[in-house]
């Protein structure tokens, strides 16, 4: 799940100081003193390597993979000879987070699963993360793929110490106490830090080893260490945020044996995340990309049997840090994914285990695969699939899913504010009201009764509610954890009648997949509705899991499953099994076309499932003030409900957008059964319809118009805090609720898609791709842009302009004399033109209104305003067209 947050939280004041350069410029050379201070101690102290049995005395053993040695305050590693120049798979997760700031406890994307080998160079270790971009097929190519790309060197280790026994070599793991997976990169991106000033960086004065653990297949190394930033912008939620200590852990596990998996090839008709290798040796193939998809190796005990069980299946453990009421929730989610594998000849593909109460079981052992509860001051993400893969083939070997339970708090307000009210019966609503009168006559006894009452009312609704929506994030993330992509075109499949039968619904989910983002399946009040949430597998899920698993045993190569896989890849024109992932729905970028390819909508006609949704909303707007809050609740449960509910509008009023200049892709390839042609633009009264729905529920003043008397109780508590931190209280700037800046803020992202450069050229040249008059143009949207923005200068009688229709007019303006001035790079010359043209023609327009009398003071300062500004752009030369 994810919060649709209708309100930013507004940034903090921070006072300018002149003194903090020259501090700053102090402290960065005496940091990089410090560091070639560092650097010329540890050459001068290199040494050579002591005997193993003086190395050994009174340090502590770990035997494992490789075994750690601790010794004072270091530790060091002890490879065999054998191990020098072997293939491991290293990867980097944090042990904890920052609260709800980018990175979290279990955050496995922080740096890609890579492939690292120890050699040695005289009395270092060198360690590397050799190139895996290419796989060559023979010893030419081999040497040749070899001369041509780099790999990268991670450090080089001082050798401690040599067992003459047996060969063995100690060295020194104070390396990875570096900023090995560079956490300071991350946090300046994710924190938007671009001044020097509020980026952090490493102190490796103030980094130290913490545990390190040692087990048969992995080792694992956890390096402390300190982030500091001059002056911190954005968190609040450390006692002191200049220093933040950020614990990692390197677990450096065995890589699987070459030959004991055989890679499987992807294709874009159907999801899976998927690794590309560049193959050398074979001259003859037009295309040299790999791409293999990644999956768990699960194949049949008897592949001669219809089913037998797994060799190899997936073993989830569920931590005792998940809920006891949620875990029964969460097992039977997992469980869920063996009825796809029942049908490809493979039982009991995936078991669920309670963590052991064995004091020596370990999470970060690799050989278990750990399903976790985390929880911070902010609300960060729903869940996380945890996937490590061998990047040489796409094979995963551990896997796992991080649960935030913060998110549940999200599913009670959508269940609070946007469900039960429709749930509601008028008798139940009834005799709410007469518990009111009641308590206004008995007092806070009567209070206490009504509040147990209510809670057994609609408590055991919100706990069903909570668990149906934990089940569909689980059935997600662990879809994640078989390798499988997003795939957001498959609301498509189901019809609005469809989803509203529960037993449909309950058999079939409320779209084709689980990998969907999928909104709660809300219809008006005094309708049949099915499930709420995608509780079971859909059939795209299926037909995936048949792809990326079914045995094919006769196949010796990948390139031998490839017949087979196509007979299942090639269904793709068939709703129930269409694939399209993430980046077919970049339309903030410019770069998405298909309107079918949506986050947060149902059914195969998207525009009347907004359009519902939009009006129930609307609704329940309307009569906000009538239920929230609750009688002896304070009024800000009111602004909660209203912040949720124009949350559920956010993406209705976006999608409309997606069919402007819109075309529909199709996957499938020649030949494919009911193959489509791969561009089919939009027609044009399908993007006139949707531009409708802007005009009404977007860019209308009546839309963002609220009843005074329900804005009057949108007002939140004020606290004395002595806590600093916005995850404390961070209350905002004015006591109502800004809708005109909500508004505003709506409608600047759909304008930033509509008008983005690549928006903009795909429409000056639609007309290459279909007949004139059957899709819009460039010219159709300035002139519905035009008409819309500018609609009360053509009314008969000018009517005051609202402060929403305002703020619109007045960046819109601003928009066409940037696209005529100074236009984005990229930005075609026909849209110059068109905008120049458009201003010409407001600027006559305001001519002309402007002669007669305002309606009000604020129109007329506001017409002025925009004629001034247009006059300003265009000078003397404009020109006014004839009409």
């Amino acid at each position: 799940m994810r919060d649709p947050g209708a309100q930013e939280v507004p940034a903090r004041r921070r006072e300018h100081n002149p003194g903090i350069v020259k501090r700053t410029v102090l402290l960065i050379a005496a940091t990089l003193a410090a560091a070639l201070l560092w650097l010329g101690q540890g050459a001068a102290c290199a040494a050579e390597p002591q005997s193993y049995a003086a190395f050994t005395k009174g340090a502590q053993a770990q035997p494992g993979l490789l075994t750690v040695w601790r010794k004072r305050d270091g530790v060091y590693l002890e490879i065999a000879p054998g191990q020098l120049g072997q293939d491991f798979i290293e990867t980097a997760v944090p042990v904890n987070g920052l609260g709800g700031f980018t990175i979290f406890p279990g955050y496995v994307y922080l740096a890609p699963a890579r492939i690292m080998r120890f050699t040695r160079a005289g009395d270092k270790i060198v360690i590397t993360w050799p190139n895996t971009i290419y796989d060559a097929k023979n010893p030419s190519a081999q040497a040749a793929a070899a001369a041509t790309f780099a790999q990268s060197v991670v450090a080089l280790a001082d050798v401690v110490a040599v067992d003459a026994s047996n060969g063995h070599v100690v060295f020194s793991a104070k390396p990875f106490l570096a900023d090995v997976s560079g956490v300071s990169a991350t946090l300046e991106q994710s924190l938007g830090a671009k001044n020097p000033l509020n980026a952090y960086h490493l102190d490796a004065e103030r980094g130290y080893f913490g545990t390190t653990e040692a087990f048969p297949e992995n080792v694992v190394i956890e390096a402390a260490q300190t982030f500091v930033s001059v002056q911190p912008k954005i968190i609040d939620n450390v006692p002191d945020p200049r220093s933040l200590q950020l614990k990692i852990d390197y677990n450096i596990a065995r890589a699987p044996s070459a030959g004991a998996y055989r890679p499987r090839l992807a294709d874009p008709r159907v999801g899976f995340w998927s690794i590309t290798r560049l193959a050398y040796g074979d001259y003859s193939v037009r295309d040299n990309r790999e791409r293999y998809i990644l999956r768990w190796n699960l194949q049949p005990s008897d592949p001669g049997q219809p089913l037998s069980p797994a060799q190899h299946p997936l073993v989830y453990y569920l931590s005792n840090t998940i809920p006891p009421e949620y875990r029964r929730t969460v097992r039977d989610a997992l469980l869920s994914w063996n009825a796809a594998f029942e049908r490809i000849g493979i039982s009991n593909a995936v078991e669920v285990r309670a963590q052991p109460s064995d004091p020596s079981w370990s999470p970060d052992d690799i050989r278990y695969n750990v399903v976790r509860w985390v929880t911070g001051s902010n609300v960060q993400f729903g869940a996380e699939a945890e996937v490590v893969f061998d990047p040489r083939t796409g094979e995963e070997i551990n896997v796992g899913v991080l649960l935030d339970g913060n998110d549940l708090r999200f599913v009670n307000n959508v269940s609070s504010f946007e469900v039960e009210p429709l749930r509601a019966a008028p008798r139940e609503r009834e005799r709410e009201a007469s518990f009111g009168a009641q308590l206004r006559r008995q007092g806070a006894f009567a209070l206490q009764a009504l509040q147990a009452q209510g809670e057994d009312v609609g408590g055991v609704f919100a706990r069903k509610f909570r668990e149906q929506a934990l089940r569909a994030i689980v059935l997600h993330e662990s879809g994640h954890d078989f390798g499988l992509n997003h795939n957001f075109i498959g609301s498509e499949a189901y019809t609005a009648q469809e989803l509203r039968s529960r037993a449909f619904t309950q058999a079939n989910g409320i779209t084709s997949s689980v990998m969907e983002y999928a909104p709660v399946n809300l219809w008006p009040k005094g309708t049949s509705t099915g499930t709420y949430f995608q509780e079971v597998l859909g059939p795209y899920d299926y037909h995936a899991i048949r792809y990326g698993y079914e045995p094919l045993p006769a196949a010796k190569t990948p390139a031998d499953e490839v017949p087979e896989l196509n007979l299942v890849a090639r269904q793709w024109s068939d709703p129930r099994f269409r694939f399209a992932g993430d980046e077919d729905s970049d339309f903030a970028g410019g770069h998405a076309v298909d309107p079918r390819v949506n986050i947060e909508d149902l059914t195969n006609d998207p525009l009347s499932w907004c359009a519902a949704q939009l009006a129930l909303t609307h609704g329940l707007l309307r009569n906000l003030d009538a239920r929230e809050p609750r009688y002896g609740q304070p009024y800000e449960v009111a602004r909660q409900a209203f912040g949720t509910l124009l949350g559920h509008e956010r993406y209705c009023l976006e999608l409309p957008e997606h069919y402007i200049g819109g075309a529909y892709l199709s996957r499938s390839h020649k030949g494919d059964p009911g193959a489509a042609a791969p561009f089919q633009p939009v027609p044009r009264a399908l993007e006139l319809r949707a531009f409708g729905m802007l005009e009404r529920y977007l860019f209308s003043e009546r839309a963002w118009t609220f009843s005074p008397r329900l804005l009057n109780t949108l007002t939140y508590s004020e606290w004395n805090n002595w806590t600093e931190g916005a995850w404390a209280y961070d209350p905002p700037a004015r006591h109502d609720v800004p809708v005109a800046q909500i508004a505003a803020s709506y409608q600047e992202r759909v304008l930033a898609m509509l008008f983005d450069p690549l928006m903009l050229t795909r429409l000056d040249q639609i007309t290459l791709n279909a007949a004139s008059g059957t899709t819009m143009d460039l010219g159709d949207l300035f002139t519905w842009m035009q008409r819309s923005v500018y609609a009360e200068l053509h009314a008969r009688r000018l009517a005051p302009i609202g402060v929403v229709r305002r703020g619109l007019q007045q960046r819109y303006t601003h928009r066409l004399i940037e696209l005529a001035l100074e236009p984005p790079e990229g930005t075609p010359g026909d849209a110059s033109a068109l905008a120049r043209m458009e201003l010409s023609s407001l600027a006559a327009d305001l001519h002309r209104v402007l002669r007669s009398r305002s309606p009000d003071t604020l129109t007329r300062a506001h017409l002025l305003d925009l004629a001034a500004a247009v006059h300003d752009a265009l000078g003397a030369r404009t020109v006014v067209p004839e009409r």
